[in-house]
């Protein structure tokens, strides 16, 4: 049975923000329109595309370009796409970053590889949380059973000028007042909706107000829908693809979860992603 209350009589009255999700994916990418219109009806007026390799720039680019107001961007090289770099990437992260609103990301560290690149991934991880220290612009990290290091890295670090976003953070409840002090948020997504994912609930009742955010992180980590309700879009192999308009979904779980309302919980995280992801705008 689905614990996903039912949509609150309002709910199209709120505004919500997706914080992380990637738009430019090929499995998202032919359906673009809809999905943006679909969002729109549930109210997620906002969307923070994350990019994942230098291959994709262009791409996260223009679609914040298409959007103005609506799809903000992050450049960055994500964890599980190293090889493909260039020799020059840095120097062309840089340069992008010199030349349009954008953050940095998605970034970070993945324990899960066995691909003999660690210490490689370590170190493109550092050269860009230093860039966004450096720039002042906000980060969206990835922390897949690398926890150790992770809040080693961070937690030595002084408070990031602009802040960083832990998304679908899956680390320990009692690191996150530490990583506040850092300017350290985490985000939700469809994990959360899960009657089974219990570290995701501890760390959802546990952080502290002011460095929360929601995000679909699509296509995937889709959530668990309501009865006798179909995902909008599946893979070929019919799995379901998340996508923005299941934000206010995970909202309401987080709700609950916090003992507050739906009302609230919207209210509270579109004030942090504005004030974490707002420069980052056209």
């Amino acid at each position: 049975m689905s614990i996903t209350p039912p949509p609150a009589a309002d709910s199209q009255k709120l505004a919500w923000i997706d914080t992380h999700c990637h738009l430019q994916d090929p499995r998202l990418a032919p359906h673009l329109p809809a999905v943006l219109e679909r969002a729109r009806m549930n109210g997620v007026d906002r969307v923070h595309v994350a990019a994942t390799s230098e291959a994709d720039w262009p791409t996260v680019c223009a679609l914040a370009d298409a959007h103005p107001g609506r799809v903000m961007c992050s450049l960055g090289l994500h964890p599980w796409f190293l090889a493909d770099r260039s020799s020059r990437w840095l120097r062309n992260l840089r340069e992008a970053l010199a030349s349009r609103p954008a953050g940095i990301g998605e970034i970070g560290l993945d324990g899960r590889m066995k691909d003999g690149l660690d210490r490689d991934r370590e170190t493109v991880f550092r050269a860009q949380l230093e860039l966004s220290c450096e720039l002042a612009l906000p980060a969206s990290l990835h922390c897949r059973e690398a926890w150790g290091r992770m809040l080693e890295l961070l937690l030595a670090q002084p408070p990031h000028p602009a802040g960083l976003l832990i998304h679908a953070y899956s680390g320990p409840p009692d690191a996150l007042p530490a990583l506040a002090e850092k300017n350290v948020s985490v985000s939700f997504g469809g994990t959360l909706t899960r009657p089974n994912a219990r570290r995701a609930r501890d760390n959802a009742r546990a952080v502290l107000p002011g460095h929360f955010l929601l995000e679909s992180d699509a296509p995937d980590l889709p959530p668990t829908l309501p009865e006798e309700t179909p995902a909008h879009l599946s893979d070929p192999d019919g799995k379901p693809l998340s996508e923005p308009a299941y934000v206010p979904l995970v909202g309401r779980v987080l709700a609950d979860l916090r003992g507050t309302t739906e009302r609230d919980i919207a209210a509270q995280t579109t004030d942090n992603a504005s004030r974490l992801f707002g420069m980052l705008l056209t």
